[in-house]
Order: C-alpha cells, then sequence, then structure tokens
C-alpha cells in the first residue's frame, strides 16, 4: 500500500492509503510481527507465552531499544532482558562458558554487514567497538552474478529480457546457483525467457507477441563466481580492521572469530577472513540460527531451566553511538 511517513510530537508514524487513511507507528507495525510469532509458538509448543527475551542490533541506543520492548509489550510479551545480537552469537558458540577474553562477531546476511569487538570478562561482555556496511551482503553477490547471466544472455541472443516474470526467474536461479556453490565447485543454471532474438542458438518453442522462447542455459563454477566478486569479499575485511584499532588490539589478539549470517557460508569469504587472522573461524554453529539459540539460551538461563551457573551480562557502552559504514 502507499505510504507516506509522518512526525506527531516528535515521533514517527505512517500514513497508509487503503479504503481509507490509516495512521500506524513502527512500533505497532513490529508489534504485529512479534504477535504471530507468539502465536506460532503457542501453537508449537501447546502453552501460553507471556515473558521473552529478545534480540536488538548492537548499535541500538536506548531509546532504540526501548521501543523495541514497547512493540514486544504491545504483543502482550513481557521482556525480561534485550540482548544485542553479537553477544546473543557469542552464547551460542558457547563463548559465555571458556576462557576466551577478545571475540570479533562476523555478520553478514542479504543485506548488511555488522562486525563486532566484544570482550568478555567473567560472564559479562563488552562491546568495545563496532563498524559495518549497510551496502554488502549476500543480495551484492548474487546481483554480481546477475549481471554476468544478462552479458552472456546480451551476447548470445542480441537482446534482453524484459518480462518481470523471466527476471524473478532469473533471480530465483542465481539464488539456487550461489547456494549450491556453498557446497559444490560448479552449479548449473538453466531459465526459459522470452526475448526478441533471430539467434537459431536458441530453442525455440512457442511465439509469444513477436518474441521467442529460448532456454538459457549455462554451468556456474565456483572459481567465476568468486571472480566475479572478488573485490566485494575483500571489502568485508575494512570493518574488521576498522574494529581492530577503535579496540586497540592486534589481530593475534582475537581469541575467538565466530560467524553470523548465511552470507558467511561461502567458502572464500570464510578462507577471506582465515588468511586475515591467520587462523580459521568458528564455524560450530548454523550461521543463520546462531543469534537466536544465543537469546534461548539466554532466556533459558532467566527462567531458570538451563544447566548453567553465570549468565552474559552485557556492560552498557554510552559511547558507542555511532556506525561506520562504506
Amino acid at each position: 500500500y502507499p505510504t507516506k511517513i509522518l512526525y506527531k510530537d516528535g515521533e514517527a508514524a505512517f500514513s497508509v492509503s487503503t479504503n481509507e487513511t490509516i495512521t500506524v507507528s513502527p512500533e505497532y507495525i513490529g508489534s504485529c510481527l512479534l504477535l504471530k510469532l507468539k502465536k506460532l509458538a503457542e501453537s508449537h509448543l501447546g502453552v501460553p507465552i507471556s515473558q521473552a527475551v529478545i534480540s536488538v542490533p548492537a548499535e541500538f541506543d536506548e531509546k532504540q531499544r526501548n521501543y523495541t520492548v514497547k512493540a514486544a509489550n504491545l504483543a502482550g510479551l513481557n521482556i525480561l532482558r534485550v540482548i544485542s545480537e553479537p553477544t546473543a552469537a557469542a552464547m551460542a558458540y558457547g563463548l559465555h562458558k571458556t576462557d576466551v577474553s577478545n571475540v570479533l562477531v562476523v555478520d553478514l546476511g542479504g543485506g548488511t554487514l555488522d562486525v563486532s569487538l566484544l570482550n568478555k570478562q567473567g560472564g559479562m561482555f563488552l562491546t568495545r567497538a563496532m563498524a559495518g556496511n549497510n551496502k554488502l551482503g549476500g543480495q551484492d553477490f548474487n546481483q554480481r552474478l546477475l549481471q554476468y547471466l544478462f552479458d552472456q544472455i546480451r551476447k548470445r541472443y542480441g537482446s534482453l529480457p524484459s518480462r518481470k516474470e523471466d527476471i524473478h526467474r532469473l533471480r530465483q536461479a542465481v539464488e539456487a546457483a550461489k547456494l549450491n556453490l556453498t557446497f559444490h565447485n560448479s552449479s548449473p543454471v538453466r531459465v526459459p525467457l522470452s526475448l526478441r532474438t533471430n539467434d537459431e542458438l536458441g530453442k525455440v518453442s512457442t511465439e509469444e507477441d513477436g518474441k521467442t522462447m529460448v532456454t538459457l542455459d549455462e554451468v556456474i563454477s565456483r572459481e567465476l563466481f568468486e571472480t566475479l566478486n572478488k573485490d566485494l569479499f575483500q571489502k568485508i575485511l575494512i570493518p574488521v580492521q576498522q574494529v581492530l584499532k577503535q579496540g586497540q588490539l592486534d589481530k593475534y589478539e582475537i581469541d575467538e572469530i565466530v560467524l553470523v549470517g548465511g552470507s558467511t557460508r561461502i567458502p572464500r569469504i570464510r578462507q577471506v577472513i582465515s588468511e586475515f587472522f591467520g587462523k580459521d573461524p568458528n564455524t560450530s554453529v548454523d550461521p543463520d540460527l546462531a543469534v537466536v539459540m544465543g537469546v534461548a539460551i539466554q532466556a533459558g538461563i532467566m527462567g531458570g531451566s538451563w544447566p548453567l551457573q553465570i549468565s552474559a551480562i552485557e556492560i552498557p557502552n554510552n559511547h558507542l553511538r555511532k556506525r561506520n559504514f562504506n
């Protein structure tokens, strides 16, 4: 639906035009999502849920955290603790039970990169530094491969797909190929397209509005994927170096490097991180589930049902208010 952002008494709100115009707050939208999750969990567990531990990005300030809690309260949840995502990830890897001191958390998802440097003292985590790139993630890697396929289509058929359905299928094929290349050295890409072409190499099946149906049939190698994204993979090290500088640590002083986010599964990314630090990152936890597993552990501790005597307590860092974006 079309929306406008309004400001009322210093607060943001969305003006949404449907059959009528309604105004909703961001925390109300958040509460709708949390209420859906609450109902799904209650249905799965067969018991009512009224309390929760919630995670937020490390850079959230006190106001942002408070509004997240407000959204949860609107969904009928009493929030026992707000924990930062890097701290949650560190707990998922069991680092709150070890004698490690300095932990680097690399969180690379579909659209953003966040790097956090944690210092652990007993059961307490101190966020010493944060940096990131809000324009680097899995979708950027996909775009490089998609552009390569567009170039191949143009060279082969002399035109590019214009139908939304064709472009959507190409994007799906690119995402599937990227995932396959995590485990295999090559991945096929086979997509039917509707193009304006006179090329006899295309496999003609039907005619539609003056366009010919052809089938793009490519094999993408892991080497090609890594070459297309070589510069982007190297950019991951920029915020890593920034947090080390902010934290006044040498890379050899990092005890553990933990990975969060699906894009950290890419073999070349793990290799870039390993080569920089001279040791392998900890990959013992599913990077897609690391944060939620850590939050669940914290919830278990606070609920008294987790067999641990210590709890990860975050030390507030009022001086960490700004992020570094590239």
